[in-house]
């Protein structure tokens, strides 16, 4: 055999052998095809969704179409859910609204119904009331038998004008007889303090007016500083002794006092201050 025959042959051999290895991986690899196919055939007659019944080695197509199919179902189902969560959201939402409309509302009924509650009870007093004053009116229209209430009115008015002329009076009375009481107080003080030949320790005043030729001045106090008659006081210019003089005619509000020559050693002039 020639060297090409041999190395015809050889060819021939490695050509077989890999046929066989290659039909061998086809066979292995068809197998393992068929299972996968077999356990999803299987999965899909179990998915109680799918309703699968066909089978790939009559038509090998179908399991491809069923899970495209299903894929659709599956997508449809999701994008369902998913607008079924959003819709569900929103309910909740208005809900939660709902609540609060629902609190809102409880929270004025319960204000209304207090409100309601306090308009009642003032009702039910006021309606109690006018009945006391129902009562009470035909209690009165008893006692005036028979007289009209404007003529009652009338005569408490008139009767009223007569009090207060009375209390008028009264104070026009009180005040005099309290004026009277008072000079009263005031003629007692003075005649004691004549009496006594005293006067207030804290009188002070001026002489106003000279009569050389009666020897008498006379000075800007009287009865209303407590001056009586018969009273001495004496005379000062600045921080000099002039004399004194004692008082002859006392009026309210000034004095004649004569001057008392012993007992003064210069002339006494007007605005000379006397003090007691």
């Amino acid at each position: 055999m020639s060297n090409l025959g041999k190395i015809c042959c050889v060819v021939a051999i490695v050509c077989s052998i890999v046929a066989g290895l290659l039909g061998f991986l086809t066979a292995r690899t068809k197998s393992a095809y068929s299972a996968q196919l077999t356990a999803v055939e299987a999965a899909a007659r179990a998915f109680p969704n799918i309703n699968y019944t066909a089978d790939y080695k009559n038509n090998p197509e179908e399991p491809a179409n069923t899970l495209k199919k299903a894929a659709g179902t599956a997508k449809t189902a999701l994008e369902e859910r998913t607008k079924f969560k959003e819709e569900l959201d929103g309910t909740k939402t208005k809900l939660a609204e709902s609540d609060s409309q629902v609190q809102k509302l409880t929270t004025d009924y319960t204000a209304s119904k207090k409100d309601l509650d306090e308009k009642t009870e003032a009702l039910t007093k006021a309606a109690a009331d006018l009945q006391t004053a129902s009562v009470e009116l035909k209690d009165l229209k008893d006692k005036l038998g028979g007289r009209l209430i404007d003529d009652v009115l009338k005569d408490l008015n008139d009767a009223l004008e007569k009090v207060k002329v009375a209390t008028a009076e009264k104070k026009i009375v009180d005040d005099a007889l309290a004026k009277v009481n008072s000079e009263l107080e005031k003629y007692k003080e003075l005649e004691e303090l004549a009496r006594t030949k005293s006067a207030p320790l804290d009188l002070s005043g001026r002489v106003v007016a000279i009569n050389k030729t009666w020897n008498f001045v006379v000075l800007d106090v009287g009865k209303d500083n407590k001056l009586a008659e018969n009273i001495e006081l004496t005379v000062y210019r600045g921080n000099q002794l002039i004399g004194k003089v004692r008082t002859v005619d006392v009026e309210n509000k000034s004095a004649i006092a004569d001057v008392i020559p012993d007992l003064t050693s210069d002339e006494i002039q007007v605005g000379d201050k006397v003090l007691y």
